[in-house]
């Protein structure tokens, strides 16, 4: 036995050098063993070839096993990790016995694991025994390094036993796969053609069914009529009170609105002729149901009005709730009725005649309780002649109330009918115009007028009621405003024909400048004036006559006087202001008074355009009337009295008018018809031609035709002009008084230097004429008597001696007038520099007429002034040092005036 195991052994140690492999063999086979040692088999045949394939089997098994198919390969003593790495599978089952103890796999026969176990439990006797035992343990560790490759195969065996059942089994998976194919490829398309047939049928379902609901929503709208017929016909009048009511006229509007767009229908104009009677029908239902709520409400309020005495008024409190809350509890339900009759009016015009129902009747009750509280409450007031401001005011506040109330509660009922609304509110304020328009156009006084456009004025301005609306109380007092501005403008008018345009002075009013110098009266009581003592001694003159013929009704001349009584508009003076204002206002002239009196009056009062030309009318007729005065004076008082009187009034009006906004031009059309008289004058110039009636007729007839000119006077232009033109003619005069003695002798000197020059032209002209005659030298101015040394010694103290004190009576004649510092040296250095121009020229003409050569020694002064002297002539002084003693005449006696003024150097 062991005798056979040993060659065995050999031939399989030397097996590497009997059958040697190649390097690449060798690493394919290494390769192989680890692709091998870490391939397990697939799950699901693990799964189902899970019975175990122990070592112990015979030779004969593991060839019937092999040739089963592969059914067992799934026997964890098969796997890879079993066969090929014993490591592993020893590492997983720690407690079995090592594969080489088992024995080779072709050598066992029906030997098992105990009956190893018995036999290496047998005793070793012999010798024989031992080398028996020793051979047969040599054999088992050459089988035992057999195994691995044995094993080896055998799984490769099986594996490619394996894979061609896989390869058997894919052929007959694919062939199933073909035969379902072809099976699917059937069933899809008869499912393709039910399909088709399906979305057809249903394409035609929904066509269907889109035109039944297109024919359902077409006739739907002719359907409607029955409901709505039914319904606007329903006994009881609570109809329009009804849920349902609204929402039936919203789907009658569109049931007309869409037989309106589709008259092409059959019937269509049959439906909407029915449709339309359905929408009056339902209309009227609101116009009746809202005339049956307001007639009872009316009958309700009527029967709780107290009995009043004659003359006696409701009281607020009842007033309010009897004409307010009644009619606003009421108002919710009926506005939203009416607004859809409202809204059906603007598409539809023939519904206006329903909602003016609507409008009559609510006024119609309205008025009916309100007029006799209105009649009352003015009868309340008592409109006398007496007190028309306090009666106006309190019946404007009144009457703004009333219709605010009124403006609040009718849009409680309605959203529109403004128009209608101020028309009601209208004939509300007719019951305070019946009472306040007889006493407006019979009134005479201006201020009264004029405070009553105040007062009207201020209510202009719209009222807010609430944050949307507005009650434009303005429009309702125009035609009382109208009214009273009609009459102030005629009044005014009036006014300046008589006390402005017409006005006779008398000589104590022309008695200038005592009139200036006689204090302001002082008010004698020492209670609060009334206006007619602060018109009294802020507008009149001191003398007792210009008192009596100024205007009993004056307040205030001119803008600032109004602005400076704190008081307000409606206010009187306090004794104060009065005086001041006296001060002020002293010496007047009355038609200045009375010019800026009326602008004042009318001021704000009435239309821009209006106030325009009647303050231009005012203004002129004013300064024609200051023109006359100032000529009285100057007939019967001094002249430069009426050039002072006309420049101090000139301008007193000039700064008074400056407050004012307002142009003072007054636009007029005129025809010019100065075309046509040079077009005659032409005509007979060449006589030749008029019997050639076709030369003459053509030219005259272009030209003979007036034309349109605009004319416009400016008032404020006419006083520029005339204060220009009379402090010229003051500046003049006043100069020439101051060097009369110069004016004089420059006067011969022109004179004399005509002559000469009319002498010599002659000569020039006509020699021969003065051939025979003995030339004689020309005469010299120094040789003329009024040019001799001593009489330019007279007119040089002529000079001085004048000048001084024409200086002081002019400064006190501007102080006395004027009184104002700064216009007076204003107006003074226009004369200051008329002197010295009229010395500049004396000046000038003794330096050129007299030969310094012969008869003057001139000697150059230190400070640049030139001393003239002549035989038996003093110093003839140099224009610097005249202008320097003029101009401090000047400066004195300013000061002496006016302490407190400063003079510009």
């Amino acid at each position: 036995m062991a005798t056979h195991a040993r060659p065995a052994q050999h031939r399989t140690l030397d097996w590497d050098a009997i059958a040697p492999l190649s390097e690449l063999q060798r690493q394919s086979v290494l390769e192989l063993k680890d692709a091998c040692s870490e391939l397990p088999l697939p799950a699901n045949l693990a799964s189902e070839y899970s019975s175990p394939l122990p070592f112990s089997k015979s030779s004969n098994d593991q060839t019937n096993t092999a040739a089963m198919g592969g059914r067992h390969l799934g026997s964890p003593s098969l796997q890879p990790s079993g066969l090929l790495s014993p490591r592993l599978y020893s590492a997983k089952e720690p407690n079995t016995l090592p594969r080489s103890r088992l024995g080779s796999v072709a050598n066992i026969d029906g030997i098992n694991i105990e009956e190893c176990e018995s036999e290496q439990l047998e005793p070793i006797e012999t010798t024989q025994q031992f080398l028996d035992w020793f051979s047969g343990i040599e054999g088992e560790m050459e089988r035992d390094q057999e195994d691995v490759y044995r094993n080896y195969l055998t799984v490769v065996i099986l594996y490619k036993e394996a894979c061609d059942g896989f390869l058997q089994q894919i052929d007959e998976t694919s062939e199933c796969f073909k035969s379902l194919e072809g099976h699917y490829a059937f069933v899809e398309e008869k499912t393709r053609a039910l399909q088709l047939a399906c979305e057809k049928l249903l394409q035609e379902q929904t066509n269907l069914q889109t035109l039944a609901d297109l024919m359902a929503s077409k006739l739907s709208y002719f359907h409607q009529l029955e409901a709505v017929t039914r319904l606007f016909n329903a006994p009881g009048d609570d109809v329009c009170l009804r849920p349902e009511f609204a929402p039936m006229l919203s789907k009658l509007d569109e049931c007309l609105d869409y037989v309106q767009q589709n008259l092409k229908y059959k019937d269509s104009e049959l439906y909407q002729m029915r449709f339309r009677q359905c929408m009056t029908r339902g209309m009227t239902l609101i116009k009746m149901h809202l005339i049956t709520k307001l007639r009872a409400l009316s009958a309700e309020v009527a029967s709780k009005k107290p009995i009043l005495a004659k003359g006696e008024s409701i009281k607020p409190a009842m007033a309010i709730n009897l004409f307010y809350v009644k009619f606003r509890a009421i108002a919710p339900p009926l506005r939203s009725l009416v607004a859809e009759l409202e809204k059906r009016c603007v598409s539809h015009k023939e519904y206006n005649s329903l909602l003016n129902d609507c409008y009559n009747c609510y006024f119609s009750v309205r008025q009916q309780h309100l007029s006799p509280m209105i009649v009352s409450k003015i009868q309340e007031m008592g409109p006398s002649q007496q007190d028309k401001l306090r009666f106006a005011r309190n019946g404007l506040a009144y009457l703004t109330s009333v219709c605010m109330e009124e403006y609040s509660l009718f849009y409680n009922f309605f959203n529109t009918g403004e128009g209608e609304l101020y028309g009601y509110l209208d004939t509300l304020i007719g019951y305070l115009y019946d009472y306040l328009r007889p006493r407006i156009i019979h009134e005479n006084k201006i201020d009264i007028l004029s405070e009553l456009c105040v007062v009207m004025n201020i209510q202009q301005s719209d009222i807010p009621i609430d944050e949307n609306s507005h009650l434009a109380f303005g429009y309702l007092i125009r035609n009382m405003l109208q009214d009273t501005q009609h009459r102030l403008v005629y009044r005014a008018q009036a006014f300046i024909r008589s006390e402005i345009q017409n006005y006779k002075p008398t000589p104590n009013v022309l008695d200038y400048p005592a009139r200036l110098l006689a204090p302001p009266p002082l008010p004698t009581s020492s209670d609060g004036p009334s206006r007619s003592i602060s018109s009294q001694y802020i507008h009149r003159p001191s003398d007792a006559e210009s008192i009596a013929e100024s205007i009993p009704e004056v307040s205030s001349p001119t803008p600032s006087l109004a602005s400076s009584i704190t008081g307000g508009y409606f206010s009187s003076p306090t004794l104060q202001q009065l005086d001041e204002s006296a001060a002020m206002y002293q010496g007047w002239y009355p038609t200045l008074q009375k010019t800026l009196w009326l602008l004042t009056k009318i001021y704000k009062c009435v239309e821009q355009p209006i106030f325009d030309d009647l303050s231009q009318e005012a203004l002129s007729k004013c300064l024609v009337s200051l023109n006359q005065a100032s000529t009285t004076i100057k007939e019967t008082k001094d002249p430069m009295d009426g050039h002072l009187f006309l420049i101090k009034h000139l301008l007193i009006l000039k700064e008074q008018i400056a407050p004012f906004e307002g142009n003072f031009v007054h636009s007029t059309k005129e025809v010019d018809f100065s075309r046509m008289t040079d077009a005659i004058t032409t005509l007979f110039r060449d006589r030749t031609n008029l019997l050639n009636f076709g030369s003459w007729f053509g030219a005259v007839s272009q030209t003979i035709t007036p034309t349109l000119v605009d004319s416009h006077l400016d008032a404020r232009q006419e006083i520029d002009r005339d204060l220009k033109l009379v402090c010229e003619t003051f500046i003049l005069e006043m100069g020439k008084s101051a060097v009369h003695s110069l004016t004089k002798f420059m006067d011969k000197v022109a004179g004399f230097r005509i002559r000469a020059d009319v002498d010599a032209s002659q000569r020039e002209q006509d020699p021969s004429a003065y051939s025979g005659v003995m030339r004689k030298a020309p005469m010299l101015l120094k040789d003329k008597p009024f040019a001799r040394p001593e009489e330019l010694a007279r007119i040089m103290t002529d000079f001085k001696e004048t000048v001084p004190p024409r200086i002081q009576w002019t400064v006190r004649k501007l102080s006395t007038y004027l009184k104002d510092p700064n216009t007076e040296m204003i107006l003074m250095r226009p004369i200051q520099s008329f002197i010295l121009e009229s010395y500049q020229s004396f000046y000038d003409t003794i330096l050129y007429e007299y030969d310094p050569a012969l008869t003057l020694k001139a000697s150059q002064q230190p400070n640049g002034h030139r001393n003239i002297q002549h035989a038996g002539i003093r110093d003839l002084e140099a224009v610097d040092k005249v202008a320097s003693w003029v101009v401090e005449l000047v400066r004195s006696e300013l000061k002496k005036n006016n302490p407190e003024f400063v003079m510009d150097s």
